[in-house]
């Protein structure tokens, strides 16, 4: 966020999918010619830059990018305006792409971070890869980021960065998109995607056979021919021309960025100025008391491949940096359908805590469903059922859309033949059952490799986190004294009350803060978020992180929790202490009240 607040970053990155490598190609070139038009007009000094990306291989030579350089030259773009640049072909050697009479607009590449050349007029990514495979967008999308001149200009349209893609695989496209945001720094808030496969398909079907005959063919290509789609393209020059005469009004790509920047640029201003986190409710501030260094929290190391800014060697750590290699193929299918008998649910997204939840639908809508199901045959019925599962859960870009495919497929197979029979009319509660079950999954395979990178040092800890100068909350109290701040939130539970008054009469104890459960709140970022309750200082300047539990809260969340943070305060340091503290009843390694308050009396 600082960085796009200071101008230095084109974000978001706006995702396109197309159909074929035709239309990439088409989009790529009609978009940078609208691009350096809209630049002109506002009298920007950049001339926006595409990098088609080819897909590398046994023949990487000279002679395979010159094919594709010619390529482009057919179709109508001047070849002194195209360069080639590889680990092995280096046209840009003495180039310098920020000067005024530089010509150069199409670079072709394939992951040219390692060779150290700097683009900040790049805005365009045009993947040319086949469609067949999936388009590793990750290493090239810090390319695309730096914003030229470090201004915001006045069209939209120059502040945002583009990917272009005809992958048949787009979520996992998009988690290249994300991996490569991820490694720069950034993070999946940081991009929209826009798949616009579905306008072209129907309003061009005769070239659909062709191009599943096109992929079919090209399934068994040697790595000599994974360029084959781009220089194969039946790319309409007429087309271009037209399109980049029609002008701005007529581009979906930029009409769908400009939306998306504004929407993004609502979402920067509302973070950075730290207002009302609860809503229309009218909210209260309190400024800090104390000076505090910053306290530690888990980071993962980044490649030098994958640093946008050479001085950037590691981000604090996303619990989505832990699902890159998630799959549901080797999962269990194991659910509790039982919920799911005997009524029709609606699923819907809360706007609370934008999580998934579910009610009965209305008569109108179980008498839709009845007469469906009469004229529907079991084959269809089961068809149907998978595919509507299918479409609420695929916007997930964790997961894989075939391997989410065929895990559902899994699960309706196994049902018995009872339960098939009653699927459709109550499609909705299972499908709630299926995603919780991902979600557990997800949950799972995110521990396990959170502690395994954590044991491998890939994943270690720093002082990232900084307080608030200011809170803010809809209910704020000073009545306790050694507060952080000036007040505190003020929405403490009976046992956290009884509590929180023996803290504070301790003599060694200099100040307390009622954490948030949300951003801005200090949080052990790890395969959960976990936002301890408490956060206290000693006169001896160590930090306690404390979380209180009820007595009918000793289940294996606490356990999962308590883990992690004992994990996180011996990574932190010896200045560092984590505490689960119950009231009666405890798990092993909490304490019970007497008992934590006897122990941060020494420290």
């Amino acid at each position: 966020m600082e960085l796009k607040q200071e101008n230095m970053v084109k974000l978001p990155v706006f995702l396109c999918n197309f159909v074929n490598v035709a239309s990439v190609i088409e989009n790529a070139i009609s978009l940078q010619n609208r691009l350096e038009a809209i630049a002109k007009n506002e009298n920007a000094n950049l001339r926006p830059i595409v990098l088609f990306q080819a897909q590398g291989g046994a023949n990487e030579d000279a002679h395979t990018f010159e094919k594709l350089k010619n390529k482009l030259v057919n179709i109508g773009i001047e070849k002194e305006q195209i360069a080639i640049k590889t680990a092995k072909i280096n046209e840009l050697d003495k180039i310098d792409l920020l000067d005024k009479d530089c010509k150069i607009r199409y670079i072709i590449t394939i992951n040219a971070l390692k060779e150290g050349w700097d683009c900040p007029y790049a805005y365009i990514l045009a993947s040319i890869a086949n469609k067949n495979s999936t388009a590793d967008v990750e290493q090239l999308i810090g390319r695309v980021l730096r914003q030229p001149n470090a201004r915001k200009y006045t069209n939209q349209e120059l502040n945002v960065s583009y990917v272009l893609t005809c992958s048949n695989d787009f979520e996992r496209t998009a988690k290249s998109v994300i991996a490569g945001l991820n490694g720069a720094g950034f993070s999946k808030d940081d991009y929209r995607q826009k798949d616009f496969r579905e306008l072209e398909e129907m309003a061009e079907k005769p070239q659909e056979l062709k191009d599943i005959l096109e992929y079919a063919k090209n399934e068994n290509d040697s790595d000599e021919d994974k360029n084959s789609e781009f220089l194969s393209a039946d790319v309409n020059a007429q087309n271009i021309a037209k399109n980049i005469e029609l002008g701005n009004k007529t581009n979906d790509i930029l009409k769908n960025a400009k939306t998306q920047a504004n929407e993004y640029d609502k979402e920067v201003e509302k973070t950075s100025s730290n207002l009302d986190y609860f809503g229309d409710l009218k909210v209260k501030a309190s400024k800090i008391k104390f000076e505090v260094e910053k306290i530690p929290q888990f980071v993962k190391l980044l490649s030098s491949g994958s640093i946008l800014f050479e001085e950037l060697n590691s981000k604090v750590l996303e619990k989505e940096d832990l699902e890159k290699d998630f799959k549901l193929a080797d999962k269990d299918i194991q659910i509790n359908f039982d919920l799911a008998e005997g009524s029709i649910f609606e699923v819907y997204l809360s706007e609370e805590d934008n999580l998934p939840k579910y009610k009965k639908v209305t008569q109108m809508q179980r008498e839709y469903f009845k007469q469906y199901l009469k004229t529907a045959n079991d084959e269809t019925r089961i068809r149907q059922s998978i595919n509507l599962i299918f479409d609420k859960l695929r916007k997930d870009n964790s997961l894989n859309e075939n391997d989410l495919k065929n895990y559902i497929e899994r699960i309706v197979n196994n049902l018995s033949d009872e339960r098939k029979a009653k699927l459709l009319d109550e499609i909705d509660a299972y499908t709630i059952k299926i995603k919780n079950k991902i979600k557990e999954l997800k949950s799972e395979h995110r521990e396990k490799v959170f502690y395994d990178l954590l044991n491998k040092g890939n994943i270690k800890i720093e002082n990232t986190f900084s307080f608030e100068p200011i809170i803010q909350a809809s209910k704020l109290s000073s009545l306790r004294d050694k507060s952080l701040y000036e007040e505190e939130i003020d929405n403490l539970n009976s046992l956290e009350n009884r509590l929180l008054t023996e803290i504070v009469s301790l003599d060694n104890i200099k100040w307390w803060h009622r954490n948030k459960d949300m951003k801005p709140g200090f949080c052990i970022n790890a395969f959960i978020n976990h936002y301890p309750d408490f956060i206290i200082c000693t006169e001896n300047k160590n930090i306690i992180m404390l979380e209180v539990k009820g007595d009918d809260r000793t289940n294996d969340d606490s356990k999962t929790k308590l883990k992690l943070g004992s994990k996180w305060a011996d990574k932190a340091g010896d200045k560092y202490f984590y505490f689960m503290v119950f009231e009666n009843s405890k798990i092993e390694g909490s304490l019970l009240i007497d008992e934590f308050i006897d122990t941060i009396k020494e420290l």
